[in-house]
């Protein structure tokens, strides 16, 4: 049985209404690809662009929205697109919209995206 909580106890345990959805990515890059060129221009034209944030590097890491709140499934996709029509990028695998705070480790979430 599920345990009722008050308002400000979902917020500050950033759940029901609360939970903050966003989606991890894994990229493989041509050899002798420019990272820092790549990671630059993917904070500045994605991530700062569409007021998002974004922990990792060239080759994979953790999108949300900046601050409080979700990603949508519109924003997941312009980043996954802004990605896939980068020429240094190889193969690129990504999860759909997952909790944030309580969801399992990354290297679960990926696995079963390269297994599907």
């Amino acid at each position: 049985m599920s345990k009722q909580r008050s308002r400000r106890q979902r917020k500050k345990l950033h759940i029901g209404e609360f939970k903050e959805l966003g989606f991890l990515f894994e990229a493989t890059l041509k050899p002798g690809a420019d990272e820092n060129a790549l990671i630059e221009a993917f904070l500045t034209e994605a991530i700062d662009a569409n007021e998002l944030g974004f922990g990792g590097w060239a080759t994979g890491g953790a999108v949300e929205k900046f601050g409080r709140g979700s990603l949508t499934e519109e924003q997941r996709q312009t980043v996954l697109n802004w990605l896939a029509a980068r020429p240094e990028i190889t193969t690129l695998s990504a999860t759909g919209l997952i909790d944030m705070w309580y969801s399992t480790s990354a290297g679960e979430h990926l696995a079963a995206i390269k297994a599907a």
